[in-house]
């Protein structure tokens, strides 16, 4: 991995715990994400020049890409959005980010017939999951599986597996526009404002169909459009980021430092509680993290 994606990654790591945060404290509704998006897709939407009537020349499997990649992020941020409903930041933000380290291996064994991973990469993601799976726990001689089976443990899997799905769509895509002659920032750019497009109508679809939230109930604008700015640049250094990478599981175990950065702060500054079993799932976590860093 070079020094350009490391840093990209780290950067976006600590826009996403600031957007989750904003998601947490400030408004928990579907509404609320699908204004975001909006929002940080217009406000990013003049990077769309810069690839101008390119854009027009990719092929049919590109905008399939697209289509797929949008119903993935907005089956996630429901996923965040009513998970956060019922759970703390402390709980959600780790599973929701540690599950898709496992998970996109597989789909890009899947996809690829093949992975770059080593013994120390798959060590290092088995950590992290670890650490994840200790941080709900009080006590470990409490350890029960009924305690995983709850409403907001379903969220966040569909958050996670939402997740997965996004990262190999996109490594997909973004390798394409490479392909027809896209620089990593031309395409990490148009692409995020696009995704954006196809994650709000999907969205809007979802609203109206399936969760009957009111699309006039608005949220508070100013928060809004702050996430929704959040949001895009967050997820725009990433796609850069996987054009500059040998393989995208990396990119997204590596982004998985914001778990300690959103349990610290859920502690912080919303007054959430970290258990002992918790504190050293988050220290496994931050092993893994460097192990997978070092590849």
């Amino acid at each position: 991995m070079t020094l350009t994606a490391f840093v990209l990654i780290l950067v976006s790591a600590l826009l996403h715990v600031g957007w989750n945060l904003i998601g947490k404290r400030i408004a928990q509704t579907i509404l609320f994400y699908a204004w975001s998006m909006a929002a940080g897709g217009l406000l990013f939407s003049p990077f769309l020049l810069l690839s101008g009537a390119r854009l027009l020349k990719l092929p049919n499997d590109f905008w399939l890409l697209l289509i797929g990649s949008g119903l993935c992020q907005a089956l996630y941020l429901i996923g965040l959005a009513r998970a956060y409903m019922g759970a703390d930041l402390s709980l959600v933000y780790p599973l929701a980010r540690a599950l898709p380290v496992l998970i996109v291996p597989l789909l890009v064994l899947m996809v690829y017939g093949e992975s770059l991973l080593s013994g120390r990469d798959l060590l290092g993601m088995l950590l992290i999951l670890t650490g994840a799976i200790a941080l709900p726990l009080n006590k470990w001689r409490r350890w029960q599986l009924s305690a995983y089976l709850c409403p907001s443990i379903g969220w966040i899997l569909l958050a996670a597996c939402a997740t997965a799905g996004y990262s190999v769509i996109d490594s997909l895509a973004v390798r394409l526009m490479a392909g027809q002659g896209f620089t990593a920032f031309q395409a990490g750019s148009s692409f995020v404002v696009l995704q954006a497009v196809s994650t709000v109508l999907w969205m809007l679809v979802l609203l109206k169909l399936v969760f009957r939230e009111r699309l006039t109930d608005l949220p508070d604008k100013r928060w809004s459009v702050i996430a929704g700015g959040f949001v895009i640049g967050t997820y725009m250094l990433v796609l850069i980021s996987m054009s500059l990478v040998a393989e995208v599981s990396y990119v997204v175990a590596l982004r998985q430092v914001s778990i300690p950065l959103g349990v610290i702060i859920g502690v912080l500054l919303l007054g959430e509680r970290l258990s002992f079993p918790g504190l050293q799932g988050l220290l496994a976590m931050l092993v893994g993290l460097i192990l997978v860093s070092l590849a």
